[in-house]
């Protein structure tokens, strides 16, 4: 009995050892950004380019100075490439905490290749959906390469990825996840994506990429991202300068509300838009006529501000229509949620449609406080 109990014994201590395929942090690399470019010679595709911490150069008692490493190669795919990396470095790549994936602008103009990328991200179980994406003025390389340098290089995420983060106070840039990329596209066939740039020693993150059907057609600048944010209620803070009565207006927008409604017409659709904009003055300065002395001087305010909203959306509504027909509003997406039955209608023709549109976006601007001056 004792030599039965104690075989049971030994067969369960085969069976329960844990962690035999344990390795340890310090033993793995974990990248944040990985950058993607055409590779313009003969060979394999792709140019991929990933951005990692060197953990030795991290803290008060590093022994490195180097924080962050750079390393490229030349591969058929983001995976590809960092198998062949690892057989360069020290130790392999482990994709969980990517933060950052950075196209080339001349990759951003290969429809195929893009919906090909970010299908094969989409398909692994190790990165994580909610990857930012950005689409770089140059090459993803240099891009990447000069983060080594910038001012502001945050060591544990990325200096991209903290400027990337949503919970930024503008709406001159919008963020996007690898998500919502897919999603907006899959939808509407319309996403926007960031568009980044290296400027001397600092990194910039302006205005707005077009991808239809995961094509580059072309750029928002920082005004007209505004704009389409407004329309999609996607603003939360914001501060613009308007021009009013010979000086300079301060206005910081601390809300936006908007209402959608689809109108149904004999021959086409409508939309109206009605935005709500709420929030404070920061600087102005009325020479003879102090505010709390006027008592129309704060509508007029309010309709200079409206005025300067009024014209960037309708900008950015002629561009959006006429010359690149494309919905960035996501109005699509709106009809298809709360009007099924008439996207059925329209799907197929659905760029003709929304370049025939007429849209009429109502703006309201209030001004809730004046600071502590009067």
């Amino acid at each position: 009995m004792k030599k039965i109990i104690l075989l049971i014994l030994i067969i369960s201590l085969i069976f329960t050892i844990g962690c035999w395929d344990m390795v340890d942090i310090n033993q793995w690399l974990f990248p944040y950004s990985i950058g993607i470019d055409i590779n313009p010679d003969e060979g394999d595709p792709y140019i991929i380019t990933i951005s990692y911490p060197n953990i030795y150069g991290i803290g008060k008692n590093a022994t490195q100075e180097d924080r962050v490493y750079v390393v490229s190669t030349v591969a058929t795919s983001i995976f590809q490439g960092a198998n062949q990396l690892s057989t360069r470095l020290q130790y392999p790549f482990y994709l969980k905490h990517l933060r950052v994936i950075v196209l080339g602008h001349e990759l951003s103009k290969d429809g195929k290749s893009i919906r090909q990328i970010i299908d094969g991200i989409n398909r692994d179980f190790v990165i994580n959906k909610k990857v930012r994406i950005v689409s770089a003025e140059g090459t993803a390389r240099d891009l990447l390469l000069g983060t080594l340098d910038a001012k502001r290089q945050e060591v544990i995420e990325g200096a991209l990825f903290s400027m990337l983060r949503n919970d930024k106070k503008t709406s001159r840039y919008t963020p996007q996840t690898l998500t919502d990329f897919i999603r907006d596209t899959d939808i509407g066939g319309v996403a926007l994506m960031p568009r980044a740039a290296q400027h001397g020693e600092d990194l910039k993150i302006f205005g707005g990429c077009i991808f239809k059907d995961y094509e580059f057609i072309g750029h928002l600048g920082e005004t007209e991202n505004r704009a389409v944010a407004l329309m999609r209620g996607l603003v939360k803070e914001d501060l613009i300068d308007v021009p009013f009565e010979g000086v300079n207006l301060s206005y910081s927008v601390t809300s936006a509300n908007v209402k959608r409604e689809l109108i149904k017409k004999e021959n086409n659709l409508g939309m109206k838009i009605n935005i709500v904009i709420e929030g404070t003055l920061r600087e102005y300065i009325h020479e003879e006529n102090p505010t709390r002395r006027e008592g129309n001087l704060l509508k007029r305010m309010e309709n200079a501000i409206e005025k300067v909203f009024k014209e960037e959306i309708d900008r950015t509504l002629d561009m959006l229509q006429k010359k690149y027909k494309a919905d960035a509003l996501q109005i699509g997406e709106y009809i298809y949620k709360f009007h099924p039955n008439i996207w059925k209608e329209v799907y197929k023709d659905w760029d003709e449609v929304f370049s025939e549109m007429e849209i009429d976006v109502d703006v309201k601007v209030y001004i809730r406080g004046k600071g502590l001056v009067e």
